[in-house]
């Protein structure tokens, strides 16, 4: 969904408006320049347009975004004992790669 959005976005308003779009959905955005004239700032431009308008690039950010916030709810409810919640841990060694 955001992907799509972001495509439409650039294509539509430009880069700018889908950076505007990332920073509301609290995510951080690509880091470029929109206003340097080289072509290393053109490449970084492209590259940023192809990373907002990927789903893989959306699904990991949502996902960090999400286990954040998940931990951070768990240190407000006195759930964080150590470095991370049981919660996490549990799910982070489900999901370890042997």
């Amino acid at each position: 969904m955001h992907a799509k959005f972001c495509a439409e976005l650039i294509h539509r308003e430009g880069l700018k408006a889908a950076l505007d779009y990332c920073q509301k959905q609290n995510i951080e955005p690509p880091q470029f320049s929109l206003t340097a004239d080289s072509h290393n700032a053109h490449v970084l431009r492209e590259k940023a347009a192809r990373m907002l308008s990927e789903i893989k690039w959306w699904k990991r950010r949502l996902g960090n975004k999400a286990g954040r916030d998940f931990e951070y709810g768990q240190m407000l409810q006195g759930k964080v004992t150590n470095i991370i919640s049981d919660a996490s841990l549990k799910y982070y060694l489900s999901k370890k790669r042997r």
